[in-house]
């Protein structure tokens, strides 16, 4: 894969206040074809998109992106 292929624009869906600028998020790439997970560390979606691209993958319309975002609901409707 070329180094200087142009790294595709995530919108960051995120709340922005000083808790949610700060946070290291975890990104998973979930990759459709073969149902497997890559986590990966990064400060936003930019970062996250660079080092996916340093793996090299192939086909990149198999993969999708998803965020951890700090603040995750815990329990369900009912306190379950």
């Amino acid at each position: 894969m070329p180094k200087n292929k142009k790294v595709k624009q995530l919108e960051d869906s995120a709340p922005h206040d000083d808790y949610h600028e700060n946070e290291n998020r975890v990104y998973v790439f979930n990759n459709v074809l073969f149902n497997f997970n890559m986590y990966i560390n990064a400060d936003n979606a930019d970062e996250a998109c660079e080092k996916f691209d340093q793996c090299g993958f192939a086909h990149r319309s198999q993969w999708k992106i998803m965020v951890e975002l700090g603040s995750q609901p815990a329990e369900g409707p009912h306190g379950e």
